[in-house]
């Protein structure tokens, strides 16, 4: 009886020694998991902080257009002029020749040179500079040709816990962000010039692709489509949407990964 009590406790002795042993290696994982994740996000912290400081000239005032038409809904009053960077490309180029311009949307973390790749799953885990970073970075869709005949031009980025790429585009979705008109308008800085949009739509929805076609097979497509973009908004910006519009979609996951967070925008120079 001894004998077998003795063998039983050296079994559970066994078991606790298996058991905190994997334990260590659960939190060394752990541990260089987080590490990791902090150099990564710490490198394209810098790198952000080093793009802006070397490639941006100025911060330029820009007049915008007067509308002539006020949508539903749309306030009469609205800001006549927003700041925009101005850029020197060739620095942005000498680091990343693939660069295509540099997003901004107001009151929002999101002010980011933005990257193309010959596909959309590059830059989800490389970095500006193209080193590999689970970080990923800003890019625009690989069919986007940017060459002044993209209905739909569309941008991605993360959803971060710290905050970077896309996980403010969120924010655009609260009250307290859409109720400010100075926030609606995002600026798009190309080498061929500043664009700039009028935020018509921000909304959440489950994983999906409509939202993301760049290519239309006539007028009443696009029109129904743009159609279908406004009324998902969870408000109603009042922006009045017709055939010969180009947008600007940007899109992240949500906290789930299940789900998208998106805004368009219409451009309105």
């Amino acid at each position: 009886m001894k004998e077998k009590h003795a063998k039983d406790k050296g079994i559970a002795s066994k078991i606790l020694v298996v058991i905190r042993i994997i334990c260590i290696i659960v939190i060394i994982g752990c541990l260089i998991y987080i590490f990791q994740w902090y150099r990564e996000n710490k490198k394209n912290s810098n790198m952000l902080a080093e793009l802006t400081d070397n490639s941006v000239k100025d911060t330029v005032t820009i007049q915008l257009p007067v509308n002539e038409e006020v949508g539903e809904n749309q306030q009469q009053e609205k800001p006549a002029e927003i700041q925009v960077y101005e850029l020197d490309f060739d620095k942005l180029f000498s680091v990343n020749k693939n660069t295509v311009g540099w997003i901004t949307v107001p009151n929002t973390s999101i002010s980011y040179p933005v990257a193309q790749a010959s596909d959309n799953g590059f830059y989800l885990n490389h970095s500006f500079d193209n080193s590999r970073n689970s970080a990923g970075w800003i890019f625009a869709d690989y069919r986007n040709k940017f060459d002044g005949t993209d209905k739909n031009t569309i941008i991605y980025g993360h959803n971060r816990v710290d905050t970077s790429m896309f996980a403010t585009l969120k924010n655009t979705q609260k009250a307290n962000w859409y109720n400010n008109s100075n926030n609606r308008y995002v600026s798009f800085v190309t080498p061929s010039g500043t664009q700039v949009y009028e935020v018509f739509s921000v909304y959440t929805i489950k994983m999906e692709s409509y939202y993301l076609q760049t290519q239309f097979n006539n007028d009443e497509e696009y029109l129904n489509f743009l159609n279908t973009l406004k009324s998902r908004s969870v408000h109603n910006f009042g922006v009045n949407l017709n055939s010969s519009d180009k947008i600007l979609t940007l899109s992240t996951c949500d906290s789930t990964g299940k789900s998208r967070v998106i805004l368009h925008a219409k451009r309105i120079m």
